[in-house]
C-alpha cells in the first residue's frame, strides 16, 4: 500500500524535545514500513525516518501552505492520506484519494473519516461518528527501571489546563521532591502561579523542556508520574511512556484518563486530596506489569495494525 502521512508543521518527526503528536506519527510511520508499506512522510525539515521524506518549504506554523503544498506535490499513484494535523486541512480538502484525519486535539474539525485517540474523544467530540485509534509505543525505545528513586515527576505543559499546580499541591502537602518539566504557553500563568511555588518550597523545580537522554532518566527513575490534567485529555501520551518505563502515573479521571489506565483503576483518583492520599501510601504496581500493560494493550504495532483496518475500510468505501 502507498500511504501519505502528513505531520503538522509545529517540531520535526521525531521531536528533540516536546512533541507527543510527532512522537506518535513517527512512530506509526515506522511500523508501517516495517510491515512493507511505501511510506510518505510529509513534515517539517530537518525531520527523520525510515519513510520518504517530503519536507514543508515554508517556515513556521501555517495550515494554509501546508494545504497548497500538499496539493502541489501529491503522487498520483496514492492509495490512503493519513493527516494529522490539527485542524484537518488535507482532509477538508475532499481529494479524490481515500482520506483520515487523526484529531489530536479536543475538537471536531467536521471531516469524512475522522480518528479519534480514545472512546471518550469520540463520543464527546466526534458525537460517534468516525472511529478511534488509541497511541502506541515501542516498549524498547523506552528505558526500564525496577529502582525508583526518590522523586515525583510532572511531564507536559507547565500551564493550568495540565494540572500543574495539582502537581505542586501533592509534592508539598507529602513532602515529596518534584520535577517539573516541560514547554511554558502561557508565561502569565508560569509567573504568577509557579514561580513563587517554587521560590517559597526548595524541593519543586522546574527544568524547562527535556528530550533524549535526560527524557529517558527523569521517566525510567521517577517515584511516581503525577497526571492531574483537568482537560478532556484525547489521550495523554506521557501515562504510557510513563508505564513502559516502569513508573506509575497517578491521575485525575478527565478525558481519556479512564481507558489509558483501566488496567489499573486504584491509580485514578478522583480527587487531589486523593491523589495526596494515594502518593502518602507509597503503594503502585509492580513496574514489570506496567510495562507489560503497555506492552499488549499500547505498542505501536497495535496502533499500526488498526490504523491498516481503518485504511483498508476507507479505500473500499471510495471503492
Amino acid at each position: 500500500m502507498k500511504i501519505v502521512q502528513i505531520a503538522p508543521a509545529f517540531y520535526p518527526v521525531p521531536p528533540k524535545q516536546y512533541g507527543g503528536i510527532e512522537r506518535s506519527i513517527f512512530d506509526l510511520t515506522e511500523e508501517l514500513v516495517k510491515l512493507g508499506h511505501e511510506v510518505y512522510l510529509y513534515a517539517l525539515k530537518g525531520s527523520r525516518s525510515s519513510a520518504t521524506i517530503i519536507p514543508y518549504e515554508h517556515d513556521g506554523f501555517n495550515d494554509t501552505e501546508i494545504a497548497n503544498f500538499v496539493i502541489q506535490t501529491l503522487r498520483e499513484d496514492i492509495d490512503v492520506i493519513h493527516d494529522h494535523t490539527h485542524h484537518s486541512v488535507v482532509g477538508k480538502l475532499k481529494l479524490s484519494v481515500p482520506t483520515v484525519c487523526s484529531i489530536r486535539i479536543p475538537i471536531n474539525n467536521g471531516v469524512e473519516h475522522p480518528i479519534y485517540l480514545s472512546v471518550r474523544a469520540l463520543e464527546q467530540y466526534g458525537e460517534n461518528k468516525g472511529t478511534y485509534v488509541y497511541n502506541g509505543v515501542n516498549p524498547q525505545d523506552y528505558q526500564f527501571s525496577d529502582q525508583k528513586q526518590n522523586y515525583l515527576l510532572f511531564l507536559g505543559i507547565v500551564g493550568w489546563h495540565k494540572g500543574v499546580h495539582h502537581a505542586m499541591e501533592i509534592a508539598v502537602k507529602t513532602k515529596n521532591k518534584l520535577i517539573i518539566a516541560g514547554p511554558i504557553w502561557d508565561k502569565d500563568f508560569y509567573s504568577k502561579h509557579v514561580v513563587p511555588e517554587i521560590n517559597n518550597h526548595p524541593d519543586l523545580s522546574y527544568i524547562g523542556e527535556v528530550g533524549g537522554q535526560e527524557r529517558q532518566y527523569l521517566l525510567k527513575n521517577a517515584k511516581c508520574v503525577i497526571f492531574p490534567t483537568l482537560c478532556d485529555e484525547p489521550f495523554g501520551r506521557v501515562m504510557i511512556e510513563s508505564m513502559a518505563c516502569g513508573t506509575p502515573v497517578i491521575a485525575l479521571p478527565n478525558g481519556s484518563v479512564p481507558e489509558v489506565l483501566a488496567g489499573f483503576p486504584n491509580l485514578i483518583c478522583d480527587t487531589v486530596d486523593e491523589m495526596v492520599q494515594k502518593v502518602e501510601k507509597d503503594s503502585y504496581p509492580p513496574p514489570s506489569e506496567l510495562r507489560e500493560y503497555v506492552q499488549k494493550h499500547f505498542s505501536a504495532s497495535l496502533m499500526a495494525s488498526r490504523y491498516l483496518e481503518t485504511y483498508k475500510s476507507v479505500i473500499e468505501l471510495k471503492r
